[in-house]
């Protein structure tokens, strides 16, 4: 990875004109698909890193170095699955966490698959749609939810 001097980053290191949920749903109406799940996928997964962080810090009173490397090696699905054991996302997030990562998954493995007999692999606009929708919203919920976190803990002191 390239590193920047801080006051250099700006001109050299590339970054969405819009918040990344934003961005990602502008792609999504202007039909860039690959491009509005692959958004919203990796935005999503950094709040859900994000959430586990706020948890080990306030309610395991851990320091953040001691986890931070451990957070950053827990993809998308395991993340997901730790939220849900301890109670940090409700069945309906889960779900659609693992339908996002499903849509994902499917649309990067089978994007470029070429019709076999007659039959396409891609996905359909009405199930992308019905996965689309909630992820994005599910991504201001998280913000809101890590954002409350730290709130709580700051009005207990």
């Amino acid at each position: 990875m390239e590193k920047q001097k801080s006051n250099e980053w700006e001109k050299y290191i590339k970054r969405f004109k819009d918040f990344p949920p934003d961005h990602a749903f502008d792609a999504f109406k202007n039909e860039y698909y690959y491009e509005a799940v692959g958004v919203l996928h990796g935005f999503i997964e950094s709040q859900l890193r994000n959430l586990l962080l706020a948890f080990s810090s306030i309610n395991q009173k851990s320091e953040l170095s001691n986890i931070w490397d451990i957070n950053e090696r827990l993809d998308f699905r395991n993340l997901s699955n730790v939220l849900f054991v301890i109670h940090l996302i409700s069945k309906k997030e889960y779900d659609t966490l693992n339908s996002l990562n499903s849509l994902r998954n499917e649309i990067i493995h089978k994007y470029f698959y070429d019709p076999y007999e007659n039959m396409y692999f891609g996905v359909s606009h009405k199930k992308f749609l019905s996965i689309f929708k909630p992820s994005y919203n599910l991504s201001y919920d998280l913000i809101e939810k890590i954002d409350k976190m730290y709130e709580d803990e700051n009005n207990k002191k």
